[in-house]
């Protein structure tokens, strides 16, 4: 004789196919492992490996404002010269001019330094206008200079600088930095004498007092 099948409520299991990666949960035994099963919809979010870093979606902190800078009066008098006058001597008179014309602020200006034989004169010109015209100035006119002779960059000065010496005329240093285009040169009191081998870097300082005093 052949015994009917007999189907208990807690043999019988309901199967749920759901989709990739959810987990099959048998109904029959919930005391066992019903508390285990998870629903596609309540996968709860990976945490982040050992090891590994977690990044924010948050907004980046945006870029500080470039620099600017504006004309000042008689800036030959608000410059610190010391590191020229540790080698030339005393900071003599100054001579400042100034101009405006097309929306750029010109100012130049001579001190001399020391005295003969070994002083200097200090020649200063700034450029103010627009934004981002110093970049413009500086490379225009740096072709030039390349064209005419050897040019040493000069790093950490502005956004970019650079040195050359002109045996007629004497050493410069040029920069720029947003609408701030910068020359300042030295040229021997005693016309030919030889002019200090470190002199790049003492205008250098000149440049950096420069900055600092146009600066808005």
């Amino acid at each position: 004789m052949t015994l009917p099948s007999i189907q208990s409520p807690i043999s019988s299991r309901l199967y749920r196919r759901a989709s990739a990666g959810t987990v099959l949960c048998a109904f029959g035994v919930v005391g066992l492992i019903g508390a285990g099963c998870t629903a596609k919809d309540d996968v709860p979010a990976a945490a982040t490996p050992p090891g590994q870093v977690a990044y924010s979606s948050a907004p980046a902190t945006p870029a500080p404002p470039a620099a600017s800078y504006r004309p000042v009066d008689a800036l030959c008098t608000r410059l610190d010269l010391q590191a020229v006058a540790d080698l030339a001597g005393e900071v003599g008179t100054a001579q400042d001019t100034s101009r405006t014309a097309g929306g750029t602020a010109t100012l130049a200006c001579a001190v001399t330094v020391g005295h003969l034989p070994d002083g200097v004169v200090v020649t200063v010109r700034a450029d103010v206008g627009a934004p981002e015209s110093g970049q413009l100035m500086y490379e225009g006119l740096r072709q030039v200079q390349e064209a005419s002779g050897p040019v040493t960059e000069l790093p950490g000065i502005g956004a970019a600088a650079y040195t050359y010496t002109d045996k007629a005329t004497g050493t410069y240093v040029v920069a720029y930095d947003a609408n701030l285009y910068l020359t300042v040169g030295a040229a021997p009191l005693r016309i030919g004498a030889r002019l200090p081998a470190d002199l790049a870097k003492r205008l250098s300082a000149v440049v950096s007092s420069a900055m600092n005093t146009l600066r808005a």
